[in-house]
């Protein structure tokens, strides 16, 4: 299962930016092909909301945010999830390799709920344990 980080939905400029965004519909459409349910979090739901509101113009953007989070069901922080996150973020203090709070939530998120993550921060993410990554 696949969990859809913000970084797929971001705009993506110019011919280096078509590729990226290329890359990223051929990964999704993959997954989907695969079998696997394609989600995201209440935090990637968050943070579209925050790309809303900078937006030049709004009413499209968030034409386009509905038209993106329409077909995913959105995962929602519990318990387990709240303790993943301590989890993750001692882990990352310890190694001396902290990202930031919002990276941690949304692995602690798809951890909990036993999903990857699809981003092309792959970065962010690579010294949380057990988190299966789909990169682009």
């Amino acid at each position: 299962m696949a969990c859809l980080d913000t970084s797929r939905a971001d705009r993506h400029g110019g011919r280096a930016g078509r590729r990226k965004a290329a890359a990223a519909a051929e990964l999704v459409r993959s997954i989907a092909a695969d079998g696997q349910d394609l989600v995201t979090t209440r935090f990637n739901d968050a943070e579209l909301c925050v790309v809303v509101e900078l937006c030049d113009e709004p009413k499209d953007d968030e034409r386009r945010v509905a038209h993106i989070l329409e077909p995913l069901a959105i995962l929602d922080f519990d318990d387990r999830a709240a303790r993943m996150f301590a989890s993750i973020l001692a882990h990352l203090r310890q190694l001396g390799r902290p990202v930031g709070d919002m990276d941690v939530l949304i692995a602690s998120v798809c951890l909990a709920n036993g999903h990857g993550l699809t981003t092309r921060n792959a970065k962010h993410f690579r010294n949380i344990p057990g988190l299966i990554l789909y990169e682009y």
